[in-house]
Parts: C-alpha cells; sequence; structure tokens
C-alpha cells in the first residue's frame, strides 16, 4: 500500500483508504479488450519491479450476500433521462473551473449499469463491443475525445509483468459503493482514484475505479484501473486508461487514454479543471445491480 500528501491540500491518500491527516473523500484512450477471455491474472502489488501475477478469481454468485457482494441502489430503467446538476465531493480546493450544467442518466438494457453524464456528452457502444451479455460504452466529450470507457459483463482476466519501478503517487481516492469480490487476491473496496508515474521526461496519470492497490516503497511500474467483481463480470472497469505500464505509450496499449504532465504539480492542477471534475462525478455516480 502507498500514501501520498497532496501539497495543495495537507491530505495524504492512499490505495486502501487510510489517510494520515483525514479520509479521502480521461486523445483516445485503451478499450477494454473486446474478448471474452484474457491472459489470467494480475496482481495487487509491484514486489522488486515485477508484477507479482495470481488468480483474481470470481466472486460468488448473486445468493452469497454473505460472501461479500454488496449490492448497490436500484435505479429508473429509463434509458436517458435529465438529471439535477450535484457538485461531486473532491478532494481538492474548490476550483475556478464550473461543472456541467444540464446532466443526463445513462440506463443500461435491463436497467443493470447506471450513471450520469454531462448532456453535452455522448455515450455510444464502440466497434467490437463484447455483445448483449455485457455492458460496453464510450463516453466521449463535446469534440469526440473519448473521456472514460466502461466496461461490465463477462470477461477473464488481466496479466503482465513489467521492471524499472518508478515514483508513484495516489493524487486523489474516494470509496465507492459498488458490488465486488474481497476473495480475490489483493483486492481493496471499490474506489475512484487518480494516480501518477514519475517518469524520467514525464508524469504519467489515469483515473477510474480500482479495487486493487499497487505500488511498494514509494514505486511501482504498472496499475489497473479495474474492479474484481462478482461472478456474472469478475473484472470490470470505467476509466480514461485500462491499464498504465511505467515506459509504455498509448500505440502498444499499455496507457491508451492516460494523461502526461510535465510534473506533479501539473497533475494535481489538472485536478482542479472542468474535464476532471466531470469526469469525476460521472464515473463515480456508477450504480451497478448485481445478479
Amino acid at each position: 500500500m502507498e500514501s501520498t500528501k497532496d501539497n495543495t491540500t495537507g491530505r495524504v491518500f492512499s490505495d486502501d483508504g487510510m489517510t494520515q491527516d483525514s479520509a479521502a473523500e480521461a486523445a483516445t484512450r485503451r478499450r477494454w479488450p473486446r474478448v471474452a477471455v484474457f491472459v489470467a491474472i494480475a496482481a495487487a502489488a509491484v514486489t522488486g519491479g515485477m508484477l507479482a501475477a495470481g488468480n483474481l478469481g470470481s466472486a460468488p454468485g448473486p445468493a452469497d450476500s454473505a460472501g461479500g457482494v454488496t449490492p448497490p441502489t436500484a435505479f429508473a430503467s429509463m434509458t436517458v433521462t435529465p438529471t439535477p446538476s450535484v457538485a461531486p465531493s473532491v478532494s481538492v480546493p474548490a476550483p475556478a473551473a464550473a461543472l456541467a450544467g444540464e446532466w443526463r442518466t445513462f440506463t443500461s438494457a435491463g436497467g443493470k449499469v447506471t450513471f450520469e453524464y454531462p448532456a453535452a456528452w455522448n455515450v455510444a457502444s464502440p466497434p467490437g463491443a463484447a455483445g448483449a451479455a455485457a455492458v460496453d460504452v464510450d463516453v466521449s466529450d463535446a469534440a469526440g475525445t473519448v473521456v472514460a470507457s466502461l466496461h461490465y459483463g463477462p470477461a477473464g482476466g488481466i496479466g503482465g509483468a513489467c521492471e524499472n519501478p518508478v515514483p508513484y503517487s495516489v493524487l486523489d481516492s474516494m470509496e465507492l459503493q459498488l458490488p465486488y469480490n474481497p476473495a480475490a487476491a489483493g483486492t481493496i473496496t471499490p474506489r475512484f482514484t487518480f494516480r501518477a508515474l514519475q517518469e524520467p521526461a514525464s508524469v504519467t496519470a489515469s483515473y477510474g475505479i480500482t479495487s486493487s492497490a499497487a505500488g511498494r516503497d514509494g514505486k511501482t511500474c504498472m496499475f489497473y484501473n479495474v474492479v474484481s467483481g462478482p461472478a456474472e463480470s469478475p473484472l470490470y472497469s470505467f476509466a480514461d486508461a485500462f491499464q498504465v505500464n511505467a515506459g509504455g505509450t498509448a500505440e502498444n496499449g499499455n496507457r491508451k487514454g492516460a494523461k502526461s504532465f510535465g510534473s506533479l504539480d501539473e497533475a494535481r492542477a489538472y485536478m482542479q479543471t472542468s474535464e476532471y471534475l466531470n469526469a469525476k462525478r460521472m464515473i463515480t455516480s456508477l450504480k451497478i445491480k448485481a445478479g
């Protein structure tokens, strides 16, 4: 578990939600691999610069409520409906940039998944989506840039290895009420995070939901924006980048959609922009009716 202090607020965020001072309250990106089965999984932590691989496993079925799958609040079945504009809970000082005024609600077929998004943005299923059994959507801003992509449904696993770890920071963290599998290796409670890798020439940062910690002794070479979920969706994601590797590139898919900054201070300043605040409010509004 790695923690870092945000010098603009004096608060310290960490992967597991514990802080020293107080609890901590998206250019095209890498889409979720459009396959039904992936390589077997990934690790919760990096040791000595290598990703420790392990089997995430599957969560108990919907009937096993004692297994730790926490169903969220039920929601409306209408596909798109206007919703009031409500400021999100943010972990940085009140920014000058404003949130979008009008928001709508996306609800998947069958009412399993819902989230809010700015009315000027667009939600669409991308080419190669997994199919009727899954919810696969890209959310694009008014300029057509993909802000975040969501996948919920059948999936296998993830995996990878890397070396040459770099300094790693958790710049923002907010716990969420989402279904997850606490029995999976290295799992922490689901949360929205904005995490950064300090590479030699730049800082690479990415936001999204995760239930996997990263980093050891203040360094890592990889992190995933993915939640280990219930049996119907062993892995799911709502993020700008699915996977972020130190030294990776958008072209090889290792950080497509992630952000690049000149410094950690620039990354922190980005957290005060309307782009970030709108993306955070959208992602943290995610509700899933497991089962």
